[in-house]
């Protein structure tokens, strides 16, 4: 009776152990991560994920005195960015007062430093005119250059991005600070804040961050490692479910 009861309660432990082992397998193992298709751009799917700064219905009301932006932006403004076949690329819209831009900025710069990624820069600046001041200084530093390393300045700083500190900056990253001040109200800084707008129309981006990775729009903050997920899953051809 002793034996039976002994054997019954290591048959029991072995079914706990190995029922957990299964378990603890399914729950490790990667899921898809989970999108939604879009009506437009056709072939494109939508990613929700963390917060955004903005969201307000039609934040672009106001942001251009001069004209609303085109309705419909151009896929073709989408992805610039010269890339490898091996890359993946990756458009990123931001607004330099979005405190979560700040944190997915170095992010995507990591993984393009790594090599994988190919990233188009769109500035979006729905948060108030610092936001577009500070926008059209990254553009017209792009126009020297010098873009990232800016874009990279100016998120971490916490000043209000008057045309003397905009100045003082350029000159720390080596450009003409006068070409600087004189290309963000430039027809090319114009053209290049309508076309992303317009884009970020088209996909529906109501805040930042935003990017769109491959054929997968992911709408707010995105982890690191999901972040790769889905750059591998776009690099395998099989999107996500």
């Amino acid at each position: 009776m002793a034996g039976s009861r002994r054997q019954f309660l290591a048959v029991l432990t072995v079914g706990i152990v190995v029922s957990a082992g299964i378990s603890g397998l399914l729950r490790n193992r990667p899921q898809s991560l989970r999108t939604e298709p879009m009506s437009d751009p056709p072939g494109f799917r939508r990613m929700v994920q963390g917060p955004v700064s903005g969201g307000v219905p039609d934040p672009f009301v106001g942001l251009d005195s001069r004209g609303a932006p085109p309705p419909q932006g151009d896929l073709a403004d989408l992805f610039t960015t010269p890339r490898t076949t091996a890359q993946i690329p990756v458009a990123v819209f931001s607004d330099f007062n979005c405190p979560y831009c700040r944190v997915l900025t170095r992010m995507v710069a990591d993984e393009a430093e790594a090599g994988a990624i190919a990233v188009t820069w769109h500035e979006l600046p729905l948060l108030g005119p610092g936001s577009e001041v500070a926008a059209r200084a990254a553009i017209a530093a792009d126009m020297q250059g010098g873009y990232l390393a800016f874009h990279k300045r100016l998120m971490r700083s916490a000043f209000r991005p008057s045309e003397a500190y905009l100045a003082d900056l350029a000159v720390e990253q080596g450009l003409d600070p006068q070409r600087l001040l004189a290309d963000m109200y430039g027809p090319e800084a114009e053209d290049r804040l309508r076309r992303s707008v317009a884009l970020a129309h088209r996909f529906g981006i109501i805040g930042t961050p935003a990017m769109v990775v491959g054929k997968v729009l992911v709408l707010g903050e995105i982890s690191q490692r999901n972040f790769r997920r889905l750059i591998a899953e776009q690099a395998g051809g099989t999107g996500a479910a």
